[in-house]
């Protein structure tokens, strides 16, 4: 077997941003090309994070963390996808004053929020609410149109929530996965009622209705706010799920 050597750079690269696509009112994917060579700069795993180091935001440089949107196997560029927090103030910049063609400073990819095929069950569950969709949406890309390949999952579910149907972030992408055999999505709405939708926040009887007997054959993934992540698992828990089949991913605002 031939050991393919990872491109990467080592400390803070310079990142240009290249493009920006609106998602909802409130959220925007940027694509980001290495300054200095164009293309991307880096090898990465679908999952993983860059950190952005802001100098002039405040007294002090501040460090984000945003998960990769994109996938290692599309174009040469890197994406993360932003959702403004109230208060936040890297959100805020990207959002309200980041343009194309700016150069930001970042470092990675970091993290090991990842599907491991030597580790992980066929089945992986993964479940999000908000902005923590965006690792996953990463994995749907990478992994969708090649499911049951060596390296990859047999198939994919997601059940992500998100407020309404005015917050759908990576929406086309996510319709786009789920038309694939061995993809489910599963999208459930807090604030609306919507025909095709579930309804309500991520809870118990979302959950047993979303895996009733997967439990045991099963990865389970989340990501999104602390309280959901913790329900998600005790719930899958006290289903016996090992915790070998849980991994959680935290996220900074």
């Amino acid at each position: 077997m031939v050991e393919v050597t990872r491109r990467f750079k080592k400390g803070w690269m310079k990142l240009r941003i290249a493009e920006i696509v609106k998602e909802t009112h409130d959220t925007k994917t940027f694509f980001f090309v290495d300054d200095e060579e164009g293309g991307r700069a880096f090898d990465y795993t679908a999952g993983q994070y860059l950190t952005f180091r802001f100098d002039e935001l405040g007294q002090r440089p501040i460090a984000r963390s945003y998960t990769m949107s994109s996938s290692p196997c599309e174009a040469d560029y890197v994406a993360v996808t932003v959702k403004k927090i109230q208060g936040g103030q890297a959100s805020s910049y990207f959002l309200d004053f980041s343009k194309v063609g700016d150069v930001l400073r970042a470092r990675g990819p970091i993290g090991r929020f990842c599907y491991e095929p030597d580790k992980d069950k066929g089945h992986l569950a993964m479940v999000a609410a908000g902005s923590g969709v965006t690792p996953f949406v990463s994995m749907l890309r990478e992994y969708a149109n090649a499911l049951g390949s060596p390296g990859t999952p047999q198939r994919m579910t997601l059940l992500v929530a998100y407020r309404s149907t005015q917050d759908l972030i990576s929406w086309p992408v996510l319709t786009k996965c789920d038309k694939i055999a061995g993809v489910r999505l599963i999208t459930t709405l807090s604030r609306e009622q919507v025909p095709g939708f579930w309804s309500g926040r991520i809870d118990q009887a979302l959950l047993e209705k979303a895996f009733a007997g997967e439990y045991s054959k099963t990865t389970f993934m989340t990501c999104g706010p602390q309280e959901m992540m913790d329900l998600t698992a005790t719930f899958l828990r006290e289903q016996g799920v090992p915790e070998a089949q849980i991994k959680m991913e935290s996220y900074d605002n």
